[in-house]
């Protein structure tokens, strides 16, 4: 787990490099499917963009919302899975924040996972230090504004041995696709299966020019 244990900043680029420098290969990477995984937008689309996140990572939260843009603007072509990895160095916070993220995504909807992710991302002081330390902001009370209605079933599921083990085999996952921190970001052409990797709070205009490029090469 050595290789996973670090917040990855967007990769330098100069002016006059190459437009794709920044993008990469990547190792097996499970295709996005709303049957086993919260998804935005629609379930089936040309591309998808996978996310990596750490509840406390910096650059995640520098990140942002920027994913969800791409596919807001993409007219239905793009979708969005957004993967959790709490880092061990990030301790309790990023592992109970991700475990409540998977839980809202397993009990209530898809957009309630990504409304509790989103607000927390907005809020968390990063780093391990998790959100602000002030009346009506908790993990709870984000759970609820997302639109959870049964905090002891959420509470109960969070402190499951299940959620533990499925955030671990998501880092297994992680692992194999060749993820070395976080934000981890695959473009795949659900079309042709090709696939592009990169790290860090990229702009939302390298996304597109991911998909640009995966569209040109087709199939062979």
């Amino acid at each position: 787990g050595a290789a996973l244990a670090v917040c990855a900043a967007a990769p330098a680029v100069a002016a006059d490099s190459d437009a794709q420098s920044i993008w990469h290969g990547a190792g097996p990477v499970t295709p996005v499917d709303a049957a086993r995984e919260p998804v935005y937008g629609q379930p089936a689309s040309d591309f998808s963009v996978i996310v990596w996140l750490d509840p406390e990572c910096p650059y995640c939260k520098e990140l942002g919302r920027t994913p969800e843009k791409v596919v807001d603007a993409s007219g239905g072509r793009v979708n969005l899975a957004v993967r959790l990895l709490p880092l061990p160095m990030h301790g309790r916070p990023a592992l109970i924040a991700a475990a409540t993220a998977l839980c809202i995504g397993q009990q209530t909807s898809a957009p309630a996972y990504y409304r509790f992710l989103d607000r927390y991302m907005e809020l968390t002081r990063t780093n391990g230090a998790g959100l602000p330390e002030k009346p009506g902001i908790s993990v709870e009370a984000l759970a609820k504004a997302a639109g959870v209605a049964d905090l002891a079933a959420l509470d109960g599921c969070v402190h499951a041995p299940g959620t533990v083990e499925a955030l671990g085999q998501e880092f297994n996952a992680a692992n194999v696709a060749g993820v070395t921190g976080t934000p981890a970001i695959v473009v795949r052409d659900n079309r042709t299966g090709r696939v592009a990797m990169t790290e860090g709070a990229i702009p939302l205009e390298e996304f597109n020019r991911a998909i640009r490029t995966l569209g040109a090469q087709g199939a062979d």
